[in-house]
């Protein structure tokens, strides 16, 4: 099978094609001059398919990784006649609601997400909740909407039993932005004596610095990691904590749990359809005092951390292995060019 990527970089993309081997790279702004401006940039947007049309036209599928730019997907669905695969690791209107923005902009979101939804062949998401959301606030049929949730290379992000394991110390990976609600859990482990390492980066970092100094907290700002390198990260550890508002299908709390890590995750949508509370990790209320808790039984208690952090990885070799996720993907690309 032959893939082609179109991206929305320009010529300099194409150092990434030794990487992907024998997919082939179609950069847009290779052939289109980028507009400064706004609105031409977004009109520039409408006439990809017919600038691409050649290669284009060589496809028996199309498929969007995302809601954003999901309308040149469409414009090329209707110009070739082909089938629309529209994936979403996020739904992105309920996003953008979450996220606290203008009406304006939640206008256009929600219309650019209806645009695709309506006019794609099948519809993937990362979670349940996203798909009743998609069904009942786009009025889509459920048999267009199925589920598949994010994948994770197990032969990569394993249990290597690493030495130097930091037996007093959590891990959170991810955005340092709001909806990572990391407030929480400085607050849970002040003037505890338990430290914590962040990896990522974000907004926040220098609230959040004043804020560890203020609550005694022994916070380390790690910075930003190759995805390469993650694996090695998880394994310094034995605890990982995600005490987002909200998420979608969060792969950093996959990728600890495929790691064998002990995870605990606040009790809302995305994290709650991943952890089943005491079997493959704990799930808390959004609370201090609760999260403050299950952080210190799990350090305490080795043999409880090591049997979660066990089923976790159990977990993720039956639900989320890219074995499954490519086998599954596949059968649908056949369905969708048999149509």
């Amino acid at each position: 099978m032959q893939v082609q990527f179109l991206t929305y970089g320009d010529a300099s993309d194409r150092k990434l094609e030794y990487e992907l081997g024998k997919i082939h790279l179609l950069p847009v702004y290779e052939r289109l001059r980028r507009s400064n401006n706004k609105i031409l940039a977004l009109l520039q947007t409408l006439f990809i398919p017919w600038i691409f049309r050649n290669e284009l036209r060589q496809t028996n599928l199309l498929k969007t990784n995302q809601i954003w730019g999901g309308w040149v997907a469409v414009v090329t669905k209707w110009f070739l006649r082909k089938p629309l695969l529209a994936r979403c690791g996020y739904e992105y209107y309920d996003f953008c609601r979450k996220q606290g923005c203008s009406r304006t902009y939640l206008f256009f979101a929600y219309w650019i997400s209806k645009f695709v939804y309506k006019n794609a062949s099948q519809i993937h998401v990362a979670t349940h909740s996203d798909k009743e959301l998609i069904q009942d606030e786009f009025k889509i049929l459920p048999s267009k909407v199925e589920v598949r949730s994010n994948w994770i290379d197990t032969d990569q992000f394993k249990l290597f039993h690493p030495k130097n394991v930091k037996s007093n110390r959590v891990l959170l990976v991810g955005r340092l932005s709001f909806e990572k609600n990391i407030p929480l859990l400085f607050h849970a482990l002040g003037n505890t004596g338990i430290g914590v390492d962040l990896v990522g980066d974000g907004s926040l970092k220098t609230e959040l610095i004043d804020l560890a100094k203020k609550l005694n907290l022994d916070a380390r700002f790690l910075g930003r990691f190759p995805n390469s390198k993650m694996p090695y990260i998880y394994n310094k550890y034995t605890v990982y904590v995600l005490c987002s508002n909200y998420e979608g299908n969060p792969k950093a709390l996959l990728e600890a749990m495929a790691c064998g890590l002990a995870v605990i995750g606040t009790n809302v949508p995305g994290i709650r359809e991943v952890i089943i509370n005491g079997k493959n990790g704990i799930l808390v209320p959004v609370d201090s005092p609760a999260l403050r808790k299950s952080i210190q039984t799990l350090l305490a208690d080795k043999l409880f951390c090591q049997r979660l952090g066990k089923n976790a990885r159990k977990n993720i070799l039956k639900n989320n292995s890219i074995e499954n996720a490519v086998t599954k993907e596949y059968s649908v690309y056949k369905k969708l060019m048999a149509d």
